[in-house]
């Protein structure tokens, strides 16, 4: 799931051997995200074509975007910096 699939569209008899063993291990793995994912999960995810699709749909979901990530640790460093100094500020008093 490092990279993007999409199924061949020509008749599976015209398939390389690559291309089948790929179509394979993507079937594999988005049967796999269904099968350990619960109802609501599986309902977010259930228009995805692919295991890369699903995983990445499912990062943003629970991990949010690059710029949610950022803003989370921009966040978290302001209310260390304000902890830090609400604590120096308890032990002048």
């Amino acid at each position: 799931m490092t990279k993007p699939y999409s199924a061949p569209t020509s008749d599976d008899d015209t398939w390389s051997d690559i291309t089948t063993k790929e179509y394979e291990a993507n079937s594999k793995a988005q049967n796999i995200l269904f099968l350990a994912l619960n109802e609501d999960d599986t309902t977010r995810i259930i228009h995805c074509k692919s295991a890369y699709e699903i995983w990445q749909h499912l990062l943003v979901t629970y991990e949010g975007t690059s710029q949610v990530n950022e803003l989370k640790l921009i966040s978290c460093v302001l209310n260390m910096k304000t902890s830090k100094c609400m604590k120096m500020n308890l032990l002048m008093i």
